[in-house]
Formats: structure tokens, sequence, C-alpha cells
């Protein structure tokens, strides 16, 4: 069997092969056999087919939120179609379910095009939230709030994703939870911008811990844990980009409330942050966890940045900023260098 590689994973196999065979663990006829195994590709055009794919669905997505967002272009359409809000709600719905039914039957009929069925699932989700803008012009539903909107089109992509496995789909129910905890949290606070005490992104920080929650309870061989590394990387980049949101506004009311507070009084939440990010990049070199480990030098970065030019700007030298980062990161290796070292000797 001839396996497709890309030349980054074909250089450690190249590498790993030539190990075994210096330390007599493989023959000659062998190593031969393995390198004969694998097929360096010159170029991923699967990673092409992904971005070309999200790239479109990107498009689709602010080509629906245009339109839902704009009250007169639904009513014109319904004006053109001369179609009553109530009928164009029916016959999208109909017209999502058909293609999500279609899109499952082109699933089992070319199960090998993975990328290209998960993006026709998306049509079905472009449809559904189509619906969810004609509803709300329907005489039934002309009194609700806008949450209510945006917690149906939600619900469907639960139970559908779930029940088709798909990651597409799951993955606009999770950033639909989080759309809706906005919008309804909001409706709730009114004019006091603080719901509970908590402004907006002190919630998604609770937002992102329920969702990093919930990924732990999709368990290997489950028929739920295709959707594991979703939930985790949705719930990492709520709770991660609402607490370096909080290290620059806090926990304040509104805007002419935190444009009278310095920024060193904010000290609080860069600590925080600091000793978190820390603790993710530790967490994801200890068990192995890529996500957790990238997330966590990302924002580690970002928040050691954005101290630097709320602090620093104006009275450190640059060079002299990024030398002592330099060195801190240089004490920081050498020490993680002797401890591996260490325990490569075990």
């Amino acid at each position: 069997m001839d396996i497709k590689v890309n030349k980054r994973q074909g250089q450690l196999l190249s590498e790993t092969i030539a190990q075994w065979q210096q330390q007599h663990l493989i023959d000659d006829q062998q190593a031969q056999q393995l390198r004969q195994s694998y097929h360096v590709i010159t170029f991923d055009w699967k990673l092409l087919a992904v971005y070309s794919f999200w790239i479109a669905i990107a498009c689709f997505i602010l080509s629906v939120i245009l339109l839902v967002a704009d009250d007169y272009l639904i009513a014109l359409i319904s004006r053109i179609i001369n179609t009553p809000a109530s009928v164009l709600t029916l016959l999208s719905t109909i017209l999502a379910g058909l293609l999500f039914f279609f899109g499952v039957r082109r699933r089992q009929r070319h199960p090998e095009k993975t990328v290209s069925n998960e993006a026709m699932f998306f049509f079905g989700v472009l449809i559904t939230a189509v619906t969810s803008g004609f509803l709300s012009h329907t005489t039934l539903a002309l009194h609700w709030r806008e949450s209510i909107f945006i917690l149906i089109p939600t619900i469907a992509y639960t139970v559908i994703g779930l029940q088709l496995r798909s990651v597409l789909v799951w993955l606009f129910a999770l950033f639909g939870v989080g759309l809706w905890v906005l919008t309804e949290t909001s409706y709730l606070a009114q004019d006091h911008f603080l719901f509970w005490g908590m402004n907006i992104p002190l919630r998604f920080i609770f937002v992102g811990i329920l969702i990093v929650g919930l990924s732990t309870i999709f368990k290997p061989h489950s028929r739920f844990y295709f959707a594991k590394e979703a939930t985790l990387f949705v719930g990492l980049i709520y709770f991660f980009t609402a607490l370096w949101m909080l290290t620059i506004f806090g926990n304040y009311d509104s805007l002419r409330a935190w444009s009278h507070v310095k920024q060193i009084e904010l000290w609080g939440w860069s600590v925080a942050m600091l000793f978190i990010t820390i603790g993710a990049i530790f967490y994801g070199i200890k068990n192995n966890n890529a996500l957790i480990r990238a997330f966590g030098i990302i924002f580690l970065l970002l928040c050691l940045y954005s101290r630097y030019f709320e602090y620093f700007w104006d009275t450190l030298h640059k060079a002299l900023f990024f030398a002592i980062l330099a060195l801190s990161f240089w004490g920081i290796g050498s020490r993680a260098e002797k401890i591996w070292q260490l325990g490569s000797k075990n």
C-alpha cells in the first residue's frame, strides 16, 4: 500500500527509518521496503482543498450575516417573491432538510471526499439561518426578542451535527451558543452592560470553561467522539480571547468608566493570564496536547506584547524589552533542556 505523505511527514519517516537502521532494529531490506511503502507528495492538494472550502464558507457566512441582518432586504425579497413570510419559512425549512438529506446521500456514495462532503452540509446550515430570518418576520414571532432567532438554529445545528456526526455543523452550533449568550445576556442586562456583575469578556470566560468541560465528556469509542477536538478548540477560543480582553478592559460596565482607569490598575488580570497561559503550555507538553499547548504559547506572547505596548512603549527601549524576553525564554529553555536530559538518562 502506497501511503501519501507531505514533505514534513516524509522527512520524519525517513529519519526514523534511518535511526532504526543504525540501531540494527531493522536490516537493509526492511528499511528499503519501508521507504517504498510511502510516497512524498510535492504539493498538498488536500490542504489547498480545505483552505478553499473554508474561504468559500467564510464568504457564504458573511453573505448570510448581511442578508439576515438587513431587515429591509428580507422584506424586499418577500415582496419580490410575493409570498407571506410564514410560507417562506416553511419552504426554506423543507429546503434545508433536503440539503442535509442530499449531503448525507453524497457522503454515503463518496465517503473518501471528506472535505467537500462537510462543505455540502454548509448549504443546509445557510438555509437554516435564512429560515430563522424569515421566521422573525412572521406574525407569530413579530414580538419575540432577537436571541430566540439565534437559539432556534443553534438547537437545530446541535441536533443535526450530533446526528450526522458533522464537525462543520457542530462548530456552527458552538458558535451559535456564544452568539446566543451574548444577545440574551445583553437583553437581560438592558442598559447596565453588566449581567450578574459581569461584562461581556468575563461572561465568555465561563462560556469557554463550560465548552472546554463539555469536550471532556466525549470519550474514545463514543459515538460523539468526533466532536471532541472541535469542542475543545471553540472553548479555548472563547476562554483565552475573553481573558486577553479582560487584561485590556477589565470588568467595567462601559467604555466611559474604563477610559478613566489606568492600565496598571488591571495588573491582576495580566498576572492571571500569565500564569494560565504558562500552565496551559506545561499541561499541553505533559499530556501531549498540541492544541492546548499552541493556545498557551500564542496567548502568552499576545499577553506579553500587549503589556509592552501598554506599560513600556514610551519608557523602555524596544531592544531592551525584547532582550529581557529573550533572556527569560532562554532561561526557560535551558532549564527544560536539563530536565529532558535527566529524563533521557533514566
